[in-house]
């Protein structure tokens, strides 16, 4: 086997396994991906029309492992499909599938579940307050003093002052709706920042 038949096999198993860990994605974008990336390689290993063998190694290194190219589009995919819809539950996908890449995603997705975890506190607390008054609020705690507790009804009312009565409902309406579109936006805009961040092999 000669040198430019090795470098062509070791061309083809790297867009193989690319293109298999890309089966998440439709067809159609997996091909065109996988086509973008064979042009990019061409174009870094060939000189004159004719394969460069020894650049071929060099060429694959710097695009890094296929699975983690593959991810890479992956994540771009999911984040330009959540600007696109402004869709929260692929806002959210994306962020999780984000965490796994880097430590600014794992951030994005802690004050995210933080952000929609009060929010759905606030809006249950706001639509259970009418069914179960004296359980559902903001308590002022006796013990440890100065502390507070939203409590949504589930248990018995902790031993406290509950210092809210029927505001509950409007302030938990408003600010759960608030937090829940605060904690939206900063998620996409977010995800528009890694999008412009992320490395683009072929283009």
């Amino acid at each position: 086997m000669s040198d430019i038949d090795a470098a062509l096999r070791k061309v083809d198993e790297y867009l193989k396994e690319l293109r298999g860990a890309l089966r998440s994605l439709s067809e159609s974008e997996a091909h065109d991906i996988v086509e973008e990336i064979r042009s990019h390689i061409r174009d870094s290993t060939e000189t004159g029309g004719v394969l460069a063998p020894e650049t071929v190694t060099a060429t694959l290194e710097r695009l890094g492992p296929p699975r983690e190219l593959a991810s890479m589009y992956r994540m771009e995919n999911l984040a330009e499909r959540a600007q696109r819809t402004r869709s929260p539950w692929l806002a959210l996908r994306s962020t999780f599938h984000w965490a796994g890449l880097s430590l600014s995603g794992a951030w994005v997705l802690l004050v995210s579940l933080v952000g929609y975890t009060l929010s759905a506190s606030f809006l249950i607390c706001a639509v259970a307050k009418p069914f179960n008054p004296q359980r559902v609020g903001l308590w002022r705690l006796d013990e440890p003093q100065d502390s507070w507790s939203l409590h949504l009804g589930f248990r018995a009312a902790p031993q406290g002052t509950e210092v809210l009565g029927w505001w509950m409902v409007p302030l938990g309406l408003l600010l759960g709706a608030g937090l829940f579109l605060l904690t939206f936006r900063y998620g996409l805009r977010s995800l528009q920042r890694f999008r412009r961040t992320l490395p683009k092999p072929g283009r």
